[in-house]
């Protein structure tokens, strides 16, 4: 399966110098997209049936809410409301006919069904992951066809450990055999080391609230707790 490139948003991410640019690529694609559905695209016809069909899961329906598009919100929830009252009214009627005991039970399982079908399956959710595969698979294929890439790679501070898997698995996609075990291999490499590293500064975090380190230089370490953290899951 080959994967469209992005060379530009790659190389221009991994000059950052970030915990894991793949990261920040994702962030950004996030953004994008939130601001998409909240822009002139709202106004047409093939997206809002996409947004009338899917909708969008809890986190990015705040983020839409958040931005204070006031009229683009309306008009979404406006038809998405009206498709989903179309789809659960009847089992809700249903409800209300059913006679007591195992009636009442087969038209609540037949309401919950009706629910399962209208479960969200977001759209920027969708987006932001054809991006991150996009992003992670032009990261692999730099390696082995950019030597400058592969210096400024290995000379990083590596990446979240879900990106990390990530790049295993799709370097497998983006690069031959041979390129691929040193790509495994330098990455994690790279991985180890800048976890050795995060190991170091959160321990020295800790070792700076006792009495006698307090005039003691941080050493960079103040936000050692979050850097971890977006290791370990995400940033």
């Amino acid at each position: 399966m080959r994967v469209q490139l992005d060379t530009i948003a790659v190389w221009d991410a991994i000059k950052s110098g970030g915990e894991c640019f793949l990261c920040s690529l994702k962030k950004q694609a996030e953004t994008r997209s939130v601001k998409f559905y909240l822009g002139p695209s709202v106004m047409n016809p093939e997206t809002r049936v996409k947004v009338n069909q899917s909708w969008f899961c809890h986190d990015h329906v705040q983020q839409l809410l958040a931005a204070g598009k006031v009229q683009g919100m309306a008009l979404m929830s406006d038809t998405y409301l009206h498709e989903t009252r179309e789809s659960l009214e009847k089992a809700m009627k249903g409800i209300l006919d059913a006679k007591a005991g195992r009636k009442v039970d087969k038209a609540v399982a037949a309401f919950q069904q009706a629910v399962e079908k209208r479960q969200p399956q977001c759209l920027v959710c969708r987006q932001v992951e054809e991006h991150d595969i996009r992003y992670t698979y032009t990261t692999a294929f730099l390696y082995g066809h950019d030597p400058d890439f592969q210096k400024a790679l290995k000379e990083g501070k590596g990446f979240c450990l879900p990106h990390y898997q990530m790049l295993l698995v799709w370097s497998k996609e983006a690069l031959d055999a041979e390129n691929r075990k040193r790509f495994v291999t330098d990455l994690t490499e790279v991985e180890l080391r800048n976890l050795e590293r995060l190991q170091d500064d959160v321990l020295w975090q800790t070792q700076k609230f006792k009495a006698e380190n307090f005039d003691k230089p941080w050493n960079g370490c103040e936000d050692a707790q979050k850097r971890v953290v977006g290791k370990l899951g995400g940033f």
